[in-house]
């Protein structure tokens, strides 16, 4: 386990699309959620929010559900959680997971959603106190796109896990527990060190004395135990003139240190690596991307999170496009007329009888 779960909590008041839909309305937190049967699914909630809490207009086509979204705007993911128990929630934008920014996976861990709250998750973490912001941008320029992985660009997935239950544990009634081990000591008596020391044997003493002396008289003879003085140390000179130079290790390119294989000596075995061009698109892809957008404050800790056994409780998916790209879908992003104002407009008389023009006041 990378870690246990990254707990990021917010307060903030509720905010629903209120636009028409090709479809049926979405009723306030029940948006987007599929797996779950509909008394587990409706009582969370994730949605796609602008800075000011207002959500981005959400259309529903074909069981699928698709967030409006406009070139440069900022969004937030809003995930909330009306229950009395933590989930956790593992989030992905254009497949990639919004905390380590890699490739976006069920296994992987996510952010706590606590009990009768919501947490905003506002960008791709960069550190436990900033993200990088959720910035709508061409497909091209988004982080999928610049890591070259811009083949799930336009999809924003929330899966929701819940927490193991802590096991039951059994208590036992007893009668009086026992007392508690005294804590009185036994007051110091310094005739207690000196009867120790006294009672030493000393004959070690004089033994190690002895030692010393023969010791000394060794080195006196024979100099470095038993050798003569001025004598050359034959062995170690010819160990010392078989021993090849020592080199030092090679530095890596650029200096620093570690992790570097310097090549063979042989260098018609050693390969040069010849930088390849990046291959380029050539029709570049239309529509909305994500960008990695500017650093921003966004707290966040460490906590512990036991996953309840089984799949996402629930997963939600929200794609997401210009107006443009939806209207090719059929949706139809802006409002239609009603019948009376279509006739209205279709029986205005350009000239009902006026001759000049009249002041308003």
């Amino acid at each position: 386990m990378i870690f246990a779960s990254l707990l990021f909590a917010a307060a903030c008041s509720a905010a629903y699309a209120d636009q028409p839909v090709a479809g049926p309305a979405l009723p306030q937190a029940r948006i987007a959620l599929s797996i779950a049967p509909a008394k587990v699914r409706a009582p969370y909630d994730v949605q796609v929010i602008r800075e000011n809490g207002e959500a981005l207009p959400t259309y529903n086509l074909k069981d699928r559900f698709y967030v409006q979204g406009n070139a440069n705007e900022r969004y937030i993911i809003r995930i909330t959680n009306p229950t009395d128990r933590r989930i956790e929630a593992v989030v992905s934008v254009d497949g990639l997971d919004v905390i380590d920014g890699e490739g976006g996976d069920l296994r992987k861990r996510g952010y706590v959603v606590p009990p009768y709250g919501e947490t905003r998750v506002e960008g791709f973490r960069t550190s436990q106190a900033d993200v990088a912001t959720f910035r709508f941008s061409s497909v091209s320029g988004s982080y999928a796109g610049q890591k070259g992985k811009a083949r799930n660009v336009g999809v924003i997935a929330v899966a929701l896990f819940e927490e193991q239950a802590a096991p039951s544990e059994q208590q036992i009634i007893v009668g009086q527990a026992p007392p508690p081990p005294p804590t009185h000591r036994m007051p110091y008596d310094y005739r207690a060190d000196l009867d120790a020391k006294t009672s030493a044997a000393p004959g070690a003493v004089h033994a190690s004395r002895g030692e010393e002396a023969k010791a000394d008289k060794a080195k006196d003879a024979g100099g470095d135990y038993g050798r003569s003085r001025g004598a050359p140390r034959r062995a170690e000179k010819r160990a010392a003139e078989a021993a090849p130079a020592s080199r030092p290790a090679p530095m890596p390119p650029g200096g620093g240190g570690g992790g570097y294989a310097p090549p063979s000596d042989n260098y018609a075995d050693d390969e040069v690596a010849v930088p390849q061009p990046e291959p380029r698109q050539q029709n570049e892809r239309l529509g909305l991307g994500t960008e990695f957008g500017e650093q921003r404050t966004s707290a966040a800790s460490y906590t512990r999170f036991v996953r309840a056994p089984g799949r996402p409780i629930a997963i939600a998916e929200l794609r997401y496009n210009d107006a443009a790209g939806l209207m090719a879908l059929g949706i139809q992003v802006q409002p239609l007329p009603d019948a009376g104002e279509i006739m209205t407009r279709e029986t205005a008389d350009p000239f009902p009888g006026d001759h000049f023009a009249r002041p308003l006041h």
